[in-house]
């Protein structure tokens, strides 16, 4: 049997420019688009792809000619739902919506009774988020006795009452969007009725809600209960449950798997990520893989919105990351969620959440100076470098950043961060004031060549980032060494010198990318060279591509400054790769002092 289909026409009029009496809506644009990926998900299958659209800013003969045209090809038992969000103009009881080519005269506007003809003889649901909404309520009342109509409406506020839109999005749209998915997630029906019952509960309703079902009917049932609601929720718990009993990569490939499924049953998935305890993994590449999927969700999705912020508040500071990474589009237009990772960002967190929170910010450019300098990336050499690789990224002026780049430096009162610091600045052929110190490896060649090659860069989509990641490396600064090249055209024992002096390169992305070049391990006079500074960074993620090269266990001495969790990150990392290489893992667990979440964590993976 073929599936009865819905057409959605969704409008929003954010700008009236002919109008003095009519100030712009910011909002009614993403109002319009979130509605409609509301109803798209909820749908599911009775969504019309084809014949459904959005409208920004139409004007009064484009709305009625897509809305009039629309119906015409609407068959008995289709549903036509039309939203509009924008201005409208009440006048001797007669309601008429403002298009973008409103004019204070009464041009630019569509009547009710205009509307109705459009939709004439097609079951429609109205959706009004305007001021006097309520009083195109009328339409659904049969104009005589000979006079069938079909058209029902939902309006956001009565006829003599004002509708508010605020720049984040209207309170009524908004609810309405939380009500419709949370029935999408649950598979259950959801009729107008029920709608606006559920709208007006709402403890933070701002105007009741008015609803008028067409003379004659009972209900108009926009989403259809949906009969896999039990396999989305079984498949949840089997998911949930798997997670226990495999090992971290296979965790870490399924979580990229999940965003392959329904949209109904990740939807669910997304409330377990949080509540059932799941994202605290050890594993860096886990728990990427986790906020990847958060990430993937529509952007609009309150549910994932909900979990990534519950995260980002968490004491578990695993879950801070994943948290991060799942709301990491979402800081430049959500305040909340901005406020907990600038929270981050200054906290004692490890520095694997603190560098995630001040890169995410950025990228949403999020500059809040004031917070970067009180953080602890602010006190280490490789803090200052990533916090200038990221406002780089941004976009900010070098010359100014250099300047402030050092300033940091010099706060720290440790001439070799300040050193290590103008040395990258030299190196990346930024400002660095004359007689300022850099060291000695900003002469070698290789330096120089090292620096010249672009790192991976940003994955623009999570979507095949375990492979991607795979083949270019697992953080978007990964540095590129292409030793064999540089080698090819240079005396061994000139290359072999060179290497010996990487270990003061300043940037870690490219001491770990010397250690990891399968060039590097291709000769044992290379791996011996660049073991003897590998072995001794103070850096985890160097240490563990070092401790990857050696492959017997070796691991180096332990110092202070490599399990300074909050200055220095991947400590977890490094602890697993030395479980995975029978090395001194237990050595080095003895010296820390690990919370009871964080020994979970570890133990789960085996150390």
């Amino acid at each position: 049997m073929k599936q009865t289909k819905t057409v959605v026409v969704s409008i929003g009029v954010s700008e009236y420019a002919g109008s003095r009496q009519l100030e712009d809506i910011p909002c009614a644009h993403q109002d319009a688009h979130n509605l409609h990926k509301s109803l798209r998900l909820g749908l599911g299958e009775a969504y019309d792809m084809w014949r459904s659209v959005t409208m920004l800013d139409p004007s009064a003969n484009e709305a009625l000619a897509v809305l009039t045209s629309t119906s015409r090809g609407l068959r008995d038992e289709e549903l036509l739902v039309v939203y509009f969000s924008g201005h409208a103009r009440l006048r001797r009881s007669v309601l008429s919506l403002a298009f973008s080519d409103a004019l204070d005269d009464g041009r630019g506007h569509l009547s009710i009774s205009e509307l109705a003809r459009s939709c004439a003889e097609v079951r429609a649901s109205l959706i009004l988020d305007c001021c006097h909404s309520g009083a195109a309520a009328s339409m659904a009342n049969r104009p005589d006795i000979l006079s069938p109509t079909a058209i029902s409406v939902l309006a956001s506020s009565a006829a003599f009452s004002t509708a508010v839109h605020l720049p984040e999005g209207s309170p009524f749209t908004t609810d309405l969007i939380k009500v419709l998915e949370d029935a999408s997630v649950i598979g259950a029906e959801l009729s107008l009725v029920t709608l606006a019952k559920e709208l007006n509960s709402g403890k933070g309703a701002l105007e009741k809600c008015v609803v008028n079902i067409a003379e004659g009917d009972e209900d108009v049932v926009l989403l259809q209960e949906q009969r896999d609601a039990v396999g989305a929720r079984e498949t949840a718990d089997r998911f949930v449950s798997r997670l226990e009993s495999v090992d971290r990569a296979a965790r870490e490939l399924m979580w990229y798997s999940a965003a392959e499924l329904p949209r109904a049953y990740q939807s669910v998935l997304v409330g377990e990520v949080f509540s059932a305890g799941i994202a605290g993994e050890a594993s860096w590449l886990t728990r990427r893989a986790v906020g990847s999927f958060l990430d993937r969700q529509p952007g609009h999705s309150r549910i994932r919105n909900e979990v990534a912020g519950d995260l980002i508040n968490s004491e578990n500071w695993m879950e801070v990351c994943a948290g991060l990474i799942g709301a990491r589009r979402l800081f430049a237009t959500d305040a909340d969620l901005r406020t907990a990772a600038l929270n981050v960002l200054v906290s004692r967190a490890p520095a694997n959440a603190t560098w995630l929170a001040s890169m995410y910010l950025t990228d949403c450019r999020e500059f809040d100076f004031d917070s970067t300098e009180r953080s602890q990336l602010a006190k280490t050499s490789w803090g200052i470098t990533e916090i200038l690789e990221h406002f780089r990224a941004a976009g900010k002026d070098r010359e100014w950043l250099s300047h402030w780049a050092l300033d940091l430096a010099t706060a720290t009162r440790d001439d070799s961060v300040l050193a290590e610091v103008a040395t990258h600045l030299r190196l990346n052929g930024l400002f660095v004031p004359a007689g300022t110190d850099v060291t000695q490896v900003a002469e070698e060649p290789l330096s120089t060549y090292l620096y010249s090659l672009a790192p991976r860069g940003k994955l623009v989509s999570s979507s095949g980032k375990w492979l991607l990641s795979s083949l270019f490396g697992n953080w978007r600064r990964d540095g590129r060494s292409n030793l064999r090249t540089y080698a090819a055209s240079r005396r061994p024992s000139a290359v072999l010198k060179s290497l010996e002096r990487m270990g003061a390169l300043p940037a870690v992305a490219l001491r770990t990318a010397v250690l990891s070049d399968p060039w590097t391990a291709e000769h044992p006079d290379r791996v011996e060279t660049v073991l003897s500074w590998g072995l001794v960074d103070e850096y985890p993620w160097v240490r563990q591509a070092a401790v990857e090269l050696a492959s017997d266990g070796r691991i180096g001495p332990i110092t202070e400054q490599l399990i300074d969790m909050a200055r220095r990150p991947g400590l977890f990392d490094l602890l697993l790769t030395l479980k995975d290489r029978d090395g001194g893992a237990g050595s080095l667990l003895e010296l820390l002092e690990l919370t009871p979440v964080e020994r979970a964590a570890l133990t789960r993976d085996g150390c």
